[in-house]
């Protein structure tokens, strides 16, 4: 029987270089590929990858070969983590700023010598001064009398001793100036010099060769840390005729990322799927009912509802819900940007150009004097590019100059969308309320009229065209009757089915108009609150 080798085989090791490659970015996490390539020979290798990041989560770290390699497999992959002390890293500028303090010591001594020979001068100064003064009745009793030498002498004593003090404040202030630089620059050493912790990262792997070849190795894993959010830029070019526009539309991925590795020149992947997001249904709870009786009085209240649709000229409402990250429209979409990205990992903001578009632009002046007292520029345009706008801020630039910023919401490849360019400064609006309470002896009716009245003013050198809409209330009881009194009010105009009432004035340069606006709220004897 021929013996048994229990020869364990050797384990070759190597170490590669494995840059990050694609980073897909989710909500509040991204996935990491790196990529090495490598030749190798039959047998057991392990390949150890060095500085990835240490906060990667374990269980998400993977490897895999890309490509097909027959008899070649991968047996383990795993992070090894290690703590370093890291000693001072910058010896030259820590000697460059302990020759500045050295500097600044003996500055600081050299006053501190100033400061005393003052003192001793001003001291003595002061005891002459003193002397000097004793000595007058003494003079004046041996007849030496010279008003004009005494006022000479003690002028010059009294102006040295106003030097000295002068000299003494200046010194006092510059040691103090001088002695804060020191403590400054003294902790800034100590923190330089201060040994610090480090924590550093590396995959291993385990491969079992069995051919000689060049092979590609993927490591995939997730870290916390980094996130995204859409951020938009819209630009404006008016037409000459100021009737239509142009709008470039620019679609954004704003990066943070602090995972302790920089992505150099990798392959974004905007992603809208919400890994952290729950799967399993709400608890139920009972829902009691009660029965009670019907009051005999009906109490009537205000109240505001919004009007919410999809896009312009649509009146279907939106299903999905708002959450407070990236809102995809209820669909997870993976946005990549044409060209790679470099992000630091100082958890800075990167913006990523993602795509864009330009699209004719209708432009409108709109005003809604109930909500606010300013003429507002209006575009509608049509997302003409292949890919949604996701919901997110937007920077507004009329032609080449920043205006300011707005939000926006989910729009859908083809769907029209409006923003706001700002309040129109050639305009001035002015709106005035009157209520009027009457009752009708005959049906015993509360009758309650408001009349709402419009100043337009435009100072401008421009005509405008604006767009005004005012609003009444809908009623939703029997009991309550809304209407609009034509023959009070200007144009006739009637609402519509929200109770928004329109009109189109047209202002010309440096010219007024006045428009009113009259309803009538009626509410039967038994409704309380009007």
């Amino acid at each position: 029987m021929p013996p048994i080798n229990l020869t364990p085989q050797t384990i070759q090791k190597l170490t590669l270089e494995a840059p990050v490659s694609t980073v897909t970015l989710l909500e509040d996490r991204a996935l990491v590929r790196r990529i090495c390539k490598t030749n190798l020979t039959p047998g057991l290798w392990q390949i150890k990858v060095e500085n990835v990041a240490s906060v990667l989560a374990d269980k998400s770290l993977r490897a895999e070969f890309v490509g097909n390699y027959p008899g070649a497999r991968i047996d383990d992959v795993r992070v090894r983590r290690r703590m370093l002390v890291k000693e001072e890293d910058k010896p030259q500028e820590i000697k460059t700023l302990q020759a500045e303090l050295r500097f600044l010591q003996t500055t600081l001594k050299n006053l501190e010598e100033n400061r005393s020979h003052q003192d001793y001068a001003f001291n003595q100064t002061n005891i002459i001064l003193a002397k000097a003064v004793q000595e007058l009745p003494v003079d004046a009793v041996w007849g030496q009398i010279d008003p004009t030498s005494w006022r000479s002498q003690l002028q010059t004593l009294f102006k040295q001793l106003r030097d000295f003090r002068t000299e003494i404040v200046n010194n006092y202030y510059s040691q103090e100036k001088l002695s804060q630089q020191i403590n400054d620059l003294i902790s800034r050493i100590q923190a330089m010099s201060r040994p610090d912790m480090v924590y550093t990262a590396h995959i291993e792997t385990d491969l079992m060769i069995s051919d000689t070849g060049d092979y590609e190795i993927a490591f995939d894993y997730v870290v916390p840390n980094a996130l995204w959010r859409p951020y938009h830029q819209s630009r404006l070019i008016l037409a000459t005729n100021t009737t239509n526009a142009t709008l470039s539309f620019r679609f954004d991925g704003c990066v943070w990322q602090r995972t302790g590795e920089d992505w150099n020149n990798v392959d974004l992947i905007f992603s809208t799927a919400r890994a952290s997001l729950g799967t399993e249904p709400p608890l139920l709870t009972d829902d009691k009912l009660n029965v009670r009786e019907k009051s005999q009085q009906i109490i009537i209240q205000a109240r505001n509802q919004e009007i919410q649709t999809t896009g312009i000229d649509k009146d279907t409402t939106p299903t999905t819900v708002e959450l407070p990250g990236v809102d995809d429209g209820g669909e997870i979409r993976n946005l990549r940007p044409p060209h790679k990205a470099t992000i630091p990992s100082d958890g800075n903001p990167y913006r990523v150009a993602i795509f864009s578009f330009t699209s004719d632009a209708e432009i409108e002046y709109i005003l809604m004097p109930e909500v606010s007292c300013q003429v507002v520029l209006k575009s509608e345009q049509i997302n003409t590019a292949n890919f949604p706008i996701l919901a997110g801020p937007v920077d507004l630039l009329r032609s080449s100059e920043f205006i300011g910023k707005t939000s926006i919401g989910f729009i859908a490849p083809g769907e029209k969308f409006a923003l706001s360019w700002g309040s129109d400064a050639g305009m001035r609006v002015q709106r005035t309320q009157t209520e009027k309470r009457n009752k009708n002896h005959l049906t015993k009716w509360n009758e309650l009229t408001i009349e709402t009245t419009l100043f337009l003013s435009n100072i401008g050198a421009e005509s405008r065209v604006i767009k005004t809409t005012e609003r009444v209330p809908i009623s939703e009881l029997e009991q309550v009757k809304v209407k609009v009194i034509p023959d009070k009010t200007t144009n006739s105009v009637e609402p519509d089915k929200n109770g928004f009432c329109n009109w189109n004035f047209t202002l010309e340069p440096y010219s007024q108009l006045q428009a009113t606006l009259v309803y009538q709220i009626s509410a039967a004897p038994e409704v309380q609150g009007l």
